[in-house]
């Protein structure tokens, strides 16, 4: 007899349903089902918001993580494809927007008067005592103590942002983020430095 459409999805409604309390009770054997159960729905269903395999690959990995990491603390779930299912768009869309910030930091990094202060000053201000110059060291010196914290890490002492995320205490994404505002900071300060004291004073 062939299993109709409709046969299936109760079956599967009864086998994510089972594997979900298996979850909450702690048993990963509940986990290894319900990925084997959905991965390929999953993958495909992330590809339709970005075509990007190894961006929903990462992200799926990401939710199972996140559905075992906190399942004591999370509700009670009616629908669980669809809970799962949105989780996922959730984090791909999020993922998303994370590359792209990522991205413009890394090209607002090496761009005009913050290339030529920054990198031009890194090995030294790494090994020996000299310090940025003045412009630089005058903008820095006008951030906040975070931004200004962010910046020397990634730029001066050249510290990998998941050790940067670390140290401050806060996530990866977040890193990126204060680096961004940081900059942004920068620019504007140098510019006003520039305007009101003039290039020979720097």
């Amino acid at each position: 007899m062939v299993e109709s459409k409709k046969d299936k999805e109760a079956l599967d409604r009864s086998k994510e349903d089972r594997y979900w309390e298996l979850i909450m009770e702690g048993d990963k054997s509940g986990l290894e089902g319900m990925f084997s159960l959905y991965a390929y729905e999953l993958m495909a269903f992330g590809l339709r918001i970005k075509a990007d395999r190894e961006l929903v690959k990462d992200c799926i990995q990401d939710l199972f993580i996140d559905l075992w990491k906190y399942r004591e603390n999370t509700r009670k779930v009616e629908h669980v494809k669809n809970y799962i299912f949105k989780a996922l768009s959730n984090k791909v869309k999020k993922e998303i927007k994370v590359r792209v910030k990522r991205k413009e930091i890394e090209q607002f990094m090496h761009t005009d008067v913050l290339e030529e202060q920054m990198y031009h000053h890194e090995s030294k201000y790494e090994s020996t005592e000299e310090e940025p110059n003045p412009r630089l060291k005058s903008a820095l010196n006008l951030l906040p103590s975070r931004q200004k914290q962010v910046i020397i890490h990634v730029f001066f002492e050249n510290i990998p942002h998941k050790q940067i995320a670390e140290i401050m205490g806060i996530n990866v994404q977040s890193v990126y983020t204060l680096t961004w505002k940081a900059i942004n900071n920068l620019r504007k300060l140098i510019t006003l430095l520039l305007i009101f004291f003039g290039l020979d004073k720097f």
